[in-house]
């Protein structure tokens, strides 16, 4: 298939924004596409929107994707996700992570994973090749919460594509 997908991932900096396109740029890249990832940090570290984007197929020659071409948005905080709902494609899907996904872990410093617990079943990415990533791109002795944390989501409504 020569089509290629783009995720754009939007939050604010310390939302694990960065590890969760990251995990998900490995899982493509194992599954055998070609992956090219952006990075925008803005002042991330004084609590700034941080974007990212991952793009991949057969063949992907631009990290970037031309505005109203995202096939997903995944926002970890709702006002960033509002800012860029004009990049999608007109079939795109706006993933917001809310409360209820939060609320379902143990610990929400893994919501970010969790929300590729969402996002994986509208890909064609196997589970085994996921939880390697998870397990490649997380601290090892975080990768069994995080592990946890992506099939708990993958049971829980806690995503909405809901355009909001």
């Amino acid at each position: 298939m020569d089509k290629v997908t783009s995720v754009l991932f939007v939050g604010i900096g310390g939302q694990g924004v960065l590890k969760a396109s990251g995990v998900l740029a490995r899982a493509a890249f194992l599954a055998g596409h070609d992956v090219k990832k952006s990075e925008i940090h803005g002042m991330s570290q004084r609590g700034g929107g941080v974007t990212t984007t991952v793009r991949f197929g057969k063949h992907v020659f631009s990290p970037l994707a031309p505005s109203g071409t995202i096939d997903f948005l995944v926002a970890f905080s709702e006002a960033e996700g509002k800012k860029y709902l004009s990049e999608l494609a007109a079939s795109g899907r706006a993933l917001f992570a809310d409360e209820r996904l939060a609320s379902a872990l143990s610990d929400r410093r893994f919501a970010n994973i969790a929300v590729l617990g969402r996002l994986v079943q509208m890909l064609d990415i196997s589970d085994e090749i996921w939880e390697k990533s998870i397990s490649m791109e997380v601290p090892a002795k975080y990768v069994s919460a995080n592990l946890d944390a992506f099939k708990i989501a993958r049971r829980t409504k806690g995503l909405e594509g809901d355009q909001r």
